[in-house]
């Protein structure tokens, strides 16, 4: 067993810990980040996103990572994350060996019953706290269970938002859809080039053309 082996055993030990703790409804889930196609080493209490150990990592992980908040943060705490209609209240721990980030603890609690219940005393009580006013909401954490689900449910959100239609995408619109992938780092995921390309209803040729007219541009741009 090496060193760094022996540092997620210990933290597996913690995690087990937690979930004992606080309850059935809190799910804890150990990453290893030397493989973050397969990043989940340890979970406890799944059956709350339904996830299983060795599916993706989430997009909100990801972007944590590719943002580097881990060089400026230790952990970030209470963000809001959605599951198979739940509602939790999420936080996540980075894991560090010698300067160097190796893995993330994560707890995700579901809140979804006292947001129910928080509703039905506002009600009651004419004032109160609810869904809206849950602390982040900016951040959102979704938890896919495939790349390909992941890639999916990024693309949808995508397109709804920019008022696309998935079926008649244009050039540019499939060149702004890729460029975004690219920037979240869903390519660097195992299989994520392949998923994309079907995703999008093009050849992987074309997806690589499209991801090299697209670096050419930020080239250019940086050059004027």
């Amino acid at each position: 067993m090496t060193r760094i082996d022996e540092i997620f055993a210990q933290y597996a030990v913690i995690c087990e810990f937690i979930s004992k703790c606080f309850g059935e409804n809190v799910e804890v889930i150990l990453h290893d980040l030397r493989d973050i196609d397969h990043s989940r080493v340890k979970i406890y209490n799944n059956y709350i996103s339904g996830r299983s150990e060795g599916v993706p990592m989430t997009q909100f992980g990801i972007n944590l990572l590719e943002n580097k908040i881990f060089e400026r943060e230790k952990f970030v705490t209470n963000y809001k994350g959605m599951t198979g209609g739940k509602i939790l209240r999420s936080s996540t721990l980075f894991i560090n060996d010698d300067g160097k980030l190796i893995g993330m603890l994560c707890v995700n609690v579901d809140i979804t019953n006292y947001i129910s219940m928080s509703k039905e005393l506002s009600s009651l009580a004419y004032y109160g706290i609810g869904e809206d006013d849950f602390k982040n909401t900016n951040k959102v954490a979704d938890f896919p269970n495939s790349v390909m689900e992941m890639i999916k449910d990024f693309v949808s959100d995508y397109v709804t938002r920019a008022g696309y239609s998935i079926q008649r995408l244009t050039k540019k619109e499939k060149t702004e859809i890729i460029e975004a992938l690219s920037e979240n780092g869903l390519f660097d995921l195992k299989g994520g080039l392949a998923q994309i390309a079907k995703m999008l209803n093009i050849s992987e040729p074309t997806l690589y053309r499209y991801l090299n007219e697209i670096k050419k541009n930020q080239i250019k741009k940086k050059i004027n």
